[in-house]
């Protein structure tokens, strides 16, 4: 008989509908996320954008700068996602004080906002692109000073008693530069609220560079931060339209979120072709590629369960044990029920009359196994379910 033990259940979570963002881009060299462009996108993709992208440099974009777009955010129904860059910084003057006075301002302007903003300062550290880059030659930066940098710019936000950010830690897809690691520089859990990932396919674009599937691009940076228990998303996003079918590379994304990257909760896809130097990085740099992210999203949005849900993850054991969460429902109504595995069997104890469904992950986030939805009577409930030989995590979907 196999016997398994809970080993860790994660906090109750609300179930979170998928999110679509962008960086909007615009007419001229340097297009800003403006009502118009933002209107321009919203009509170009045919919804709403949950999430907006905004650049801001230290010392060059103050929170002036920031409000108007921020409003724009907010006047859409939006939320603003501020990629906040220490141009001309590196970690370890960061960490000494050099940028406190403007990181102080800075706080005191998104406090006096009021409504909620992302903040992912430090961004793909993990290149040797920026000037707090691990990778950067000379810099002087390592993972220990760039993380330390990241958990100083939160304290300053703390001491200003700022409550309305969520703070992003971000890994660029790929490594480069001696040193660098996907997660070497992560801040750790209490100063981080969301994690998310940087990448692009840039196809035949470059000399260098060749074409990758959305896999190639991403899977080694989604494997490394599934041991990090916080919601991920893609923050940057693209594919060329050089050397392969850039629709069906879109189309092949959605299907990932959908199935071995289904931990991903939000897409920001970065819309703006640049220059001879970067990649044609526009959505709409053909229409095949627009209907293909369209459909994606329709995709998504009709997958999201319209419930809530909570997880509990079992590992391998001598033991047999149970472990009671409790799913938080829409409405303040409470579902509490608890999983126990014996013989092969998960057995779900439920408190009341529910409509739901069990998933099965690995730690990857590879959905395994997916009950089909069901109507669960008071009491305790036998599943056959496919024996991982790992941990595995079960999440039950309750509908509204």
């Amino acid at each position: 008989m196999n016997k398994f033990l809970f080993s860790m259940i994660l906090a109750p979570v609300a179930a979170m509908a998928f999110q679509v963002g962008a960086w909007v881009g615009g007419p001229g060299q340097y297009p800003q996320p403006t009502q118009q462009n933002v209107q321009a996108f919203q009509d170009l993709q045919g919804t709403h954008l949950d999430l907006i992208s905004y650049f801001a440099l230290f010392d060059i974009n103050d929170w002036n700068a920031t409000a108007q777009y921020a409003n724009v955010a907010k006047n859409n129904g939006s939320t603003l996602v501020v990629t906040w860059m220490a141009n001309g910084y590196n970690a370890q003057e960061l960490v000494n004080g050099k940028a406190d006075n403007y990181i102080r301002d800075y706080a005191k302007g998104v406090k006096g906002f009021g409504d909620e903003i992302w903040l992912r300062p430090l961004h793909e550290a993990n290149g040797d692109w920026y000037d707090w880059g691990v990778g950067k030659e000379g810099a002087g930066n390592t993972d220990a000073n760039v993380a330390e940098a990241f958990r100083h710019i939160v304290k300053i936000f703390k001491e200003e008693g700022v409550t309305n950010v969520k703070w992003v830690w971000t890994t660029n897809a790929s490594n480069q530069g001696s040193g660098t690691t996907l997660t070497g520089n992560y801040p750790g859990d209490e100063y981080v609220d969301y994690i998310s990932i940087d990448g692009y396919n840039w196809g035949k674009c470059q000399s260098w560079s060749s074409w990758q599937t959305f896999s190639q691009v991403f899977k080694k940076a989604y494997n490394a931060l599934a041991n990090i228990n916080k919601p991920l998303f893609i923050a940057e996003i693209s594919s060329s339209e050089l050397g392969g079918n850039k629709a069906e590379w879109i189309t092949d994304m959605f299907e990932h979120f959908a199935t071995d990257f289904s931990r991903v909760f939000a897409v920001m896809w970065f819309s703006q072709s640049k220059e001879a130097n970067e990649g044609d990085w526009a959505l709409n740099t053909s229409q095949a590629a627009v209907d293909a992210w369209k459909a994606g999203i329709a995709k998504m949005k009709a997958m999201a369960p319209e419930s809530s849900s909570s997880e509990a993850v079992i590992e391998s054991s001598s033991s047999v044990s149970s472990s009671s969460t409790t799913a938080i429902r829409t409405g303040g109504i409470t579902d509490k029920f608890s999983f126990r595995q014996q013989g092969g069997k998960l057995l779900l104890q439920v408190d009341r009359a529910m409509t739901a469904s069990v998933v099965q992950f690995d730690h990857q986030g590879r959905i395994l196994w997916q009950s089909t939805v069901r109507h669960f009577t008071p009491g305790e409930h036998m599943l056959d379910v496919p024996e991982a030989g790992t941990r595995s995590i079960y999440r039950l979907n309750v509908q509204r």
